[in-house]
């Protein structure tokens, strides 16, 4: 009788046990525990695939900053401090070529640390922060004060634009730097000088620095979308950098057949590729009502760090479909929920063998009272 309502009470504390916690990592959750906590819940559905979709596209804009860049129509170069600038006086080669200089390669004058160079019977001429045009008139007008009628023409000597650059860096092939010339340079020019990205570059954070300030590129949607508005104008000083996708990893927990990370492709991935990619899920122990993919959100009234939780019941065949059009980002951790007969197993699992140990325990108690 004794030895039967031992098992009986320890019966009733598993019992009390398997109400109140489960073992091992599981949530269940609903819209209704949602409103509990500080994070969003929404079902992956048409509507919920078609809101992310109009925020991502949104998103990827380059900021109006960069937009607004100045077109080829309107672009002109300005000299400045190291630059070689060549002036040609048509019929007077002696002043074409004061320095008497007879290689093949035409130099030019040097645009020295306080932005002017000299030339004959001009001394210094302004030239840095200028157009060749506004040089062109200034020389034009000062040797019409010794010359009949001067024909000139001023230009930038062959490797002669050495005052301003562009520097690329990260998943380039050659990273370098590329002068900024009288031709406009934009991301694509840079990056074909670069013999264009690794097989790691992460096209879609390409980062570009300028005075002192970050911002952030997607390259992918401008080599394989199209969308020009990427392409934009670069300018002195910036940096181009591709940065690696190692960081870019969704992460897959819980009963699918193999947790693990997976290192985001170039472009694209959705939960069903995802789920595809590591086997599926465990179809013995798997809840396919209770996906879970969660991602770092921001509350904007508090300026804080939420959730963002979406849930898939892959139990409809709807959900599937909705599956293959949900994008991954990165750092998202994708959870499937085991069943509860499996919760209840792992609990049993968990207090079976201590009950087994209780009667040796109490032997050796007895033993020590001297029963």
């Amino acid at each position: 009788m004794k030895k039967i309502k031992y098992v009986l009470s320890a019966l009733a504390v598993c019992g009390l046990a398997s109400c109140a916690s489960y073992p091992g990592q599981y949530m269940n959750l609903n819209e209704e525990s949602a409103a509990a906590v500080d994070y969003t819940y929404s079902p992956i559905d048409a509507i919920t695939v078609q809101a992310l979709k109009n925020a991502q596209e949104f998103a990827v804009l380059p900021p109006q900053i960069l937009r607004a860049n100045r077109t080829p129509k309107d672009y002109e170069y300005l000299v400045g401090i190291g630059d070689l600038v060549r002036v040609t006086v048509y019929g007077h080669p002696d002043l074409t070529n004061p320095a008497g200089i007879t290689t093949a390669v035409p130099t030019g004058q040097l645009v020295g640390a306080d932005g002017t160079f000299f030339f004959p019977f001009l001394d210094r001429v302004k030239a840095e922060g200028r157009t060749l045009e506004q040089i062109r008139l200034d020389v034009t007008k000062g040797l019409a004060k010794v010359l009949k009628d001067p024909q000139v023409d001023v230009t930038i000597s062959l490797n002669g634009f050495r005052s301003k650059k562009v520097y690329l860096s990260g998943e380039v092939n050659a990273p370098s730097f590329l002068p900024i010339s009288d031709v406009p340079v934009r991301i694509t020019d840079a990056l074909a000088l670069a013999q264009g990205s690794t097989k790691d570059a992460d096209l879609e954070n390409v980062t570009l620095q300028r005075e002192g300030k970050t911002y952030r590129v997607n390259l992918y949607n401008l080599l394989y979308k199209g969308d020009t508005s990427q392409n934009v104008l670069l300018q002195d000083g910036d940096t181009l950098n591709l940065p690696d996708r190692r960081l870019r990893k969704v992460f897959l927990m819980g009963e699918v057949i193999k947790p693990s990370s997976v290192v985001m492709p170039t472009g694209p991935l959705t939960l069903a590729e995802v789920l595809n990619d590591v086997g599926g899920l465990n179809q013995g122990t798997s809840n396919a009502a209770q996906i879970y993919v969660i991602r770092a959100g921001v509350d904007s009234a508090k300026g804080t760090l939420r959730p963002d939780i979406y849930h898939m019941d892959a139990n409809n065949p709807a959900s599937l479909i909705f599956a293959d059009q949900f994008f991954m980002q990165p750092r998202d951790i994708v959870y499937v929920d085991p069943v509860k007969l499996v919760r209840v197993n792992r609990l049993l699992s968990t207090i079976l063998p201590t009950l087994s140990v209780l009667p040796t325990v109490r032997g050796n108690i007895r033993a020590l009272r001297g029963d």
